[in-house]
């Protein structure tokens, strides 16, 4: 990775992160469109940040740190919002967050055993933050009455619920997966 932390994907990485609090107080002083806008904004920012990484060869390991907070503020603080005000039913909310902290903690876990630790997204666990960021974004115009799609919300619901619960069942697999190695390469180690 390139060591020049100051550039192009990681000023957007950077300002998706500022834009955090912003979306906050736009949902909380109930101004929808505005809050819609800066979201949608944010979240393809998202995409933006990588790709340029990639194509500029400009990757840094603050980038992917910064890229990772930016993501997880910005859909938390969004969520947990959006449930306060009513738009989003607690059971889709607890799903998310249940599953990120199950990431979270077997990550920290298989790190506090090995000693290390490589995190490698996987491709249900993009699908499940597409379908998390795309439900906000509806939920977002829906309430700022950019979109009507009132009749497509227990869909949404039910289908971001099934995709976080299955992709953290793919994490809980992959971590003990790791770990069950890492468990046989010390036992051959102190033979």
């Amino acid at each position: 990775m390139s060591e020049r932390i100051f550039n192009l994907p990681n000023v957007i990485s950077m300002l998706r992160l500022v834009a955090v609090p912003v979306v906050a107080w736009l949902i909380l002083q109930q101004r929808w469109e505005a809050a819609s806008w800066l979201f949608l904004a944010a979240a393809v920012s998202d995409g933006i940040d990588g790709l340029l990484a990639r194509w500029l060869n400009q990757m840094t390991q603050l980038g992917a740190t910064l890229d990772t907070i930016a993501d997880k503020a910005l859909g938390v603080v969004t969520l947990v919002l959006l449930t306060q005000a009513g738009a989003i039913p607690l059971w889709v909310t607890l799903a998310i967050l249940l599953r990120d902290s199950i990431i979270v903690l077997g990550a920290l876990s298989y790190r506090g055993m090995a000693g290390h630790l490589e995190i490698h997204p996987t491709w249900l666990g993009k699908t499940h933050m597409f379908a998390e960021f795309a439900l906000l974004v509806l939920v977002l115009a829906d309430l700022a009455r950019v979109l009507r799609i009132d009749a497509w919300l227990t869909a949404l619901f039910v289908s971001v619920f099934v995709i976080a619960v299955v992709s953290g069942v793919q994490y809980v697999w992959i971590w003990g997966a790791k770990a069950r190695r890492e468990r046989a390469a010390a036992r051959l180690k102190s033979y």
